[in-house]
């Protein structure tokens, strides 16, 4: 008896979908076709990380936490941003020891510094706006771009200002801080104005703060509130709604004011912290695959997911699981990033899809994106935007939808960074690829 070796039976047997009766179905054929033109284009950095301020004083970025140093790695260099509620309620302390969770102080800045060069990483760092002065602003800043350096992108000033503000009273505090910050930073850039899960200020705020430091227009966007959350609500969100309307919006904000950039610089499934068995599983890995093409087909620089641990209320949606201060694993979002990450970077491409529902498509650079949100497998005949000689196939799969058990290419990630994918040979053939892709799974064809 020839003996099938486990991963080809494996993978033979996730292309099928059975009947009760134990009838097998082959797999629903689709059409891919991959645009020649670009339409956009993909740069480093666009998957990043969101994490609550107050956790630069605990001291969770620590260069000697080698695990954490590595999970940040394995999809880097890309951009962590520091914020979030916790950004407009934690202060600095010039004069503090560090170690609290309760302020910021130097050596606590000088321990993140030493963990974003580990890492390889930038930071977008937040400034509390709302308990706080333009001096003590500025003393912070000037600290933090002489610990930083080459690391820092920008400023942004406050967390979701229009919570607690109105427009115009926030421009003009922004404008204050800018200016008192600028006195010590001269060359000081600056991000916003970070709206709440809206977009409503993005024209105007562009129009008016353009010429004074504004390098990057900024929002956070979640779907919904976590008491809503449900697979097919987060598969769906994509497709209509609040991501895409806001996503063009932000688009519409840097052509009309001549900007170069916009930025998602908080974001994940559903707010306050998201919902287990939602988002935290495959179906968030494919969720987060989908909502990072349509913030590049809108023209935008990335989107940092937001996670790491909170006094607030658990992170379901975390992309690297934590206990305590611990880093023990990944989950849901992490993967999708990491799949992200494997395509590189390069021009967008749409794609069309023909025969099949619930299937997405699109290319970076010469690579290829198939995901398949659907109950039944696929099998893709994609038609490649350039020629080929050689591709390979990472597909990210899980048992289910609502399983964490998820693995790229046959290799889960570990706690500490590991990963040893064995991606799939196909064959290139009059410049197109053959595929079959899972229900409930993603692939990318690696070109090359």
């Amino acid at each position: 008896m020839r003996v099938v070796p486990a991963r080809l039976l494996a993978f033979a047997l996730s292309s099928l979908a059975v009947f009760a009766g134990g009838t097998a179905i082959a797999p629903t054929p689709v059409t891919v076709t991959v645009a020649k033109a670009a339409s956009g284009h993909v740069g480093g950095g666009f998957a990043g990380f969101s994490y609550e301020k107050d956790r630069v004083g605990a001291g969770l970025f620590d260069a000697k936490d080698t695990d954490l140093v590595q999970l940040f790695r394995r999809l880097g260099p890309s951009v962590l941003r520091l914020g979030g509620n916790l950004g407009d309620q934690v202060n600095w302390n010039a004069g503090g020891k560090g170690g609290s969770a309760t302020e910021v102080a130097p050596a606590d800045v000088a321990k993140l510094a030493g963990f974003v060069r580990a890492a390889g990483w930038k930071v977008i760092y937040g400034i509390n706006l709302k308990t706080n002065t333009p001096a003590n602003a500025a003393s912070e800043a000037q600290f933090a771009a002489h610990a930083l350096g080459g690391s820092l992108i920008a400023f942004e000033i406050g967390n979701e200002p229009n919570v607690y503000d109105s427009e115009t009273a926030y421009e003009t505090a922004f404008d204050a801080y800018v200016a008192a910050i600028r006195a010590k930073v001269p060359n000081a850039t600056f991000d916003g104005p970070g709206e709440a899960d809206k977009t409503d200020w993005s024209t105007t705020f562009a129009a008016h703060e353009k010429a004074n430091g504004l390098s990057l227009l900024s929002t956070h966007l979640y779907i919904a509130s976590n008491t809503t959350a449900t697979i097919p609500g987060m598969l769906a969100s994509n497709s209509s709604g609040r991501l895409p309307t806001n996503e063009a919006a932000m688009e519409k904000a840097i052509t009309d004011n001549g900007l170069a950039h916009w930025r998602i610089t908080e974001s994940n499934s559903y707010f306050h912290g998201g919902a287990a068995g939602v988002s935290n599983v495959q179906a968030a890995a494919l969720w987060s695959l989908d909502y990072m093409h349509g913030i590049a087909a809108n023209h935008g620089d990335g989107v940092n997911f937001h996670g790491g641990t909170s006094i607030q209320f658990p992170l379901a949606y975390s992309p690297i699981v934590f206990d305590g201060m611990t880093p023990t694993g990944v989950q849901g979002v992490y993967y999708g990033e990491l799949l992200w990450a494997l395509a590189g970077r390069g021009s967008l491409h749409a794609a069309t899809v023909a025969g099949g529902s619930n299937v997405t498509a699109w290319g970076i650079g010469t690579n290829v994106f198939v995901n398949n949100t659907g109950t039944s497998a696929v099998h893709a005949t994609v038609t490649l935007a350039a020629p080929a000689a050689r591709a390979s196939e990472y597909v990210l799969t899980a048992p289910s939808l609502d399983s964490t058990a998820i693995t790229i290419a046959g290799s889960a990630v570990g706690k500490n960074g590991a990963f040893t994918p064995k991606p799939q040979h196909v064959t290139v053939r009059d410049g197109s690829v053959t595929i079959d892709v899972p229900a409930g799974s993603a692939a990318l064809v690696v070109t090359g």
